[in-house]
Parts: C-alpha cells; structure tokens; sequence
C-alpha cells in the first residue's frame, strides 16, 4: 500500500459543495478524521446556502 500523503478538498461553487480529491484515490478516515469532514461539510454547505 503506498503511503503518500493525500488531500481532499471541501470547496463551495455557488450553491454546490464539491469534494476534490486525487483522481482513482479512496479515503479510509480515522473517527477523529470524519468528524472534520463533517464540520467541514457542514461549514460549505452553510456558505452555500448564502
């Protein structure tokens, strides 16, 4: 398994949220983790609403 450190973005594009990531990449998040896409999550779709 290759350990190359990945990003995934949480962008807002007028009244969409998009998830960018590495394309053909998976994520396996930590529970500390998916609670900070969560709120990242929650934070871009409350801009997106604006």
């Amino acid at each position: 398994m290759n350990h190359t450190p990945r990003a995934l973005e949480v962008l807002v594009n007028r009244d969409r949220v998009v998830l960018a990531g590495p394309p053909g990449a998976t994520a396996a998040l930590s529970a500390e983790r998916v609670g900070q896409l969560s709120s990242a999550l929650r934070f871009a779709a409350d801009q997106a609403r604006k």
